[in-house]
């Protein structure tokens, strides 16, 4: 038997077996773009700001000092609410954030009465556009689901759901102040389409089934497109006059390429996923050292009204403890359509440090120092520091799902290049990677996610053109499932003694060419 005929047979064995794929991953992949071009958008872009003044922050060392305040306090910053600036304390990852006013009488320490709820409702409501009073529902949530799959990472979050026919529903991350996730019924709906049938979330409890069966399905899907294409290439160039088997033949010569990136890539990804232990992401900072802090707040004189997003006591070098002051964008900076939340915008225009226990600004320190010595902290004193730079875009290195702009990537020489990203604010490890992490992120999102085209086409035009691939994949594979249904039909029809005889089965010159499908 020849070359062609092999590739003939096992292009035509697997061919209902990559259809299946080709329904499945291509109606899910299709759901994606959609929930980003029809689903809700934020009213505001950046967080919310304050202002203070000297008054208004006096109060703010005594609060400090009280050990029933800071005990086991992990993250330590002043933050905007709707009764003004807030002292926050979050004291772990997982449960709710307490809150202390400023302007109470002296030696009450009591904290704001469910403080954290009442910051979900006024950031979802700054968020959304919509008034308080027409919150519907509000709870805490501490896993993901459908609404809010893993993918976003923070937790807790609040889940505030509004009245209202479309049902939607924000996730509000408090201690960054962050809109996390947005959803309606619309938006929910898809994302558990894409979940149950992209990536088989049916499967989780049963990671290695589903490592199986979708490994099967894109080795079936790679040796199809493979097959399809020895074809395109091995047969000789003549007129079809079969109008079916003419544009599959076109359409395989247009489609391979995608297949073959879109389904090693989803494999590279799974195995990736479900084979390598990753590495622990986002961490809590170190606890500031109870020490005696300064009232003197003469340098908010300096900032001449100047918004802020947060003030946040963070620990320097040797411990000193030193206020860190989050410097509000410029107004007018405002990104103009949502899709910017993807690529991001710093969400600060900056930061000045003053010493907490003298009252001193600090004119000599910067927020680079403060993420080399939070690195030093996280990866250890013993490595060293080879490159620190400022991220304020998010790339396939760091992605919009970590919610945070701007942050600090810090590399380190510890034999797995090992990049730290830092969150100077509070001092939080956001996310880390290695060499193997990066390695697969990068085929991701250049063969999976077409990325490298957004800087030519913008966004929308590169979406545009994956649903577009995607529906042609549909159509070749239709075109591909009917001259299966053909050739099956004939070959009955000649099994059968005394049947009329039909066309001659197919031979590689006549084949149908590759239905490649996406993974």
């Amino acid at each position: 038997m020849n070359l062609r005929k092999q590739w003939l047979q096992w292009h035509n064995r697997l061919g209902w077996y990559a259809l299946a794929g080709i329904l499945v991953w291509a109606i899910s992949g299709i759901s994606h773009p959609m929930m980003a071009w029809f689903g809700p958008s934020a009213a505001k872009f950046f967080p919310p700001s304050m202002t203070l003044s000297q008054g208004a922050v006096g109060r703010l060392p005594d609060l400090l000092a009280d050990p029933a305040i800071t005990a086991d306090a992990r993250v330590i910053k002043l933050v905007p609410s709707a009764q003004g600036a807030l002292l926050q304390i979050t004291r772990n990852e997982r449960d709710a954030r307490s809150y202390y006013r400023l302007d109470e009488h002296p030696g009450s320490t009591a904290p704001v009465t469910d403080g954290d709820l009442q910051q979900a409702r006024w950031l979802a409501a700054y968020y959304s556009g919509r008034p308080t009073e027409e919150i519907a529902d509000i709870q805490l949530q501490t896993r993901f689901d459908n609404a809010y799959p893993s993918v976003n990472r923070l937790l807790p979050v609040y889940r505030v759901r509004f009245a209202g026919d479309d049902r939607l529903t924000l996730f509000v991350h408090t201690e960054t102040a962050a809109l996390a996730s947005m959803t309606d019924a619309s938006k929910t709906l898809l994302q558990g389409v894409f979940r149950q049938l992209h990536t088989f979330a049916w499967l989780d409890e049963l990671e290695y089934g589903r490592l199986m069966l979708i490994g099967l399905l894109m080795l079936t899907l790679a040796v199809f497109a493979t097959t399809g294409l020895a074809l395109v290439f091995a047969l000789k160039s003549r007129k079809i006059t079969d109008g079916k088997r003419r544009y599959h033949r076109w359409l395989g010569y247009a489609l391979w390429l995608p297949l073959l990136g879109w389904s090693a890539s989803g494999f590279y990804h799974l195995l990736q996923s479900s084979l390598v232990e990753p590495v622990e992401g986002l961490r809590l900072g170190e606890t500031v050292v109870s020490v005696e802090l300064s009232g003197d707040f003469t340098w908010l004189s300096e900032l001449d009204g100047r918004a802020f997003n947060s003030v946040s006591l963070i620990a320097g070098d040797g411990g000193e403890p030193l206020y860190r002051i989050g410097l509000a964008p410029e107004a007018g900076t405002a990104p103009g359509s949502r899709n910017q939340r993807f690529d991001g915008r710093p969400s600060e225009g900056g930061a000045l440090f003053v010493n907490a226990r003298t009252g001193r600004l600090l004119q000599d320190y910067s927020d680079r120092q403060q993420a080399q010595l939070l690195a030093g902290r996280f990866a250890g004193a013993a490595v060293t520091i080879t490159d620190t730079e400022l991220v304020t875009r998010y790339g396939p290195d760091y992605d919009f799902r970590n919610k945070r702009l701007p942050v600090w990537r810090v590399t380190v020489d510890d034999g797995r290049g090992t990049m730290l990203f830092v969150d100077p604010v509070t001092g939080v490890l956001v996310d880390q990677s290695r060499r193997i992490d990066r390695s697969e992120r990068l085929s991701f999102s250049l063969l999976h996610k077409w990325s490298h085209l957004t800087p030519f086409t913008g966004r929308q035009v590169r979406d545009v053109m994956i649903v577009a691939t995607l529906m042609l994949l549909l159509t070749i594979s239709a075109l591909g499932a009917i001259l299966l249904l053909g050739r099956n039909k004939r070959r009955r029809r000649t099994a059968v003694p005394g049947a009329p005889v039909a066309s001659p089965v197919q031979t590689p010159d006549s084949a149908p060419q590759p239905a490649p499908a996406n993974s």
